[in-house]
């Protein structure tokens, strides 16, 4: 790790994939991006997606479920998988027991607002020290969390312009190299968050025939959700 004083602060340079550490390591990638594979796992139901029609409400049964969307009048359903932050199940849920209240309304959420932009000057200055994940390290710290990830050693673009996305600095990049902002939220884990997520089949389960999912069921990462996923459908036999 690498630190390059900066304007208002350092910059603190973590993983560079150009480093020896890194020389042996071999990622693979699949062509076309994310949407190849999207496409690869979706094609057998492929017809029965529903773009542009956000659920309203989620009402249960003792024989089915029935869900109502923007646009459409209430449906039938055996059961159904909730694959929305703890937050939003919550709301769409017409009848959430007091367990659900209380596990799902235990993570909370932080908003971070993240910027693709060219502007350099937000990653060390020396290009050498330039790595995947570059950490501020203000004078004046922010209660968010303060990083710009350098996409083109992140997404290895053969590019003479650095493309970053910024984390909660926005005040700090030239408005006119800003080519998007996006407002995200995350997850915020604490001891009782942690202590929620041990109780997921307490909520998750046939009898209800309610199922949840997503990422912060663990750490907050795709893989988290890939692994969610999977135990939300192991219930009906599937596995991997």
């Amino acid at each position: 790790m690498t630190t390059t004083p900066g304007a208002e602060g350092a910059v603190l340079a973590g993983p560079n994939h150009g480093t020896d550490v890194f020389a042996n390591i071999q990622s693979n990638t699949v062509v076309g991006g994310s949407a190849r594979y999207v496409e690869a796992l979706t094609a057998p139901f492929a017809d029965r997606i529903r773009l542009g029609a956000p659920v309203d409400s989620v009402t249960r049964a003792a024989d089915a479920i029935e869900v109502s969307a923007a646009g459409a009048g209430p449906e039938r359903f055996d059961h159904v998988i909730l694959a929305t932050h703890p937050d939003q199940a919550l709301a769409i849920l017409r009848d959430p027991s007091e367990r659900e209240r209380e596990l799902l309304g235990a993570i909370g959420y932080q908003r971070n607002e993240a910027v693709l932009h060219t502007d350099s000057s937000l990653l060390p200055r020396r290009r050498a020290a330039r790595s995947a994940w570059n950490f501020h390290l203000l004078r004046e710290p922010k209660p968010l969390s303060t990083v710009t990830y350098y996409m083109n050693h992140l997404q290895r673009l053969r590019s003479d312009v650095d493309f970053c996305v910024t984390l909660n600095r926005t005040e700090a990049i030239d408005p006119a190299k800003i080519i998007r902002t996006i407002s995200y939220a995350h997850p915020v884990y604490t001891p009782r968050a942690v202590a929620a997520q041990a109780e997921h089949d307490s909520i998750s389960r046939l009898s209800t025939r309610t199922h949840y999912c997503g990422a912060y069921w663990g750490w907050g990462f795709h893989e988290d959700g890939v692994v969610s996923a999977v135990r939300a459908c192991r219930p009906f036999g599937v596995t991997l």
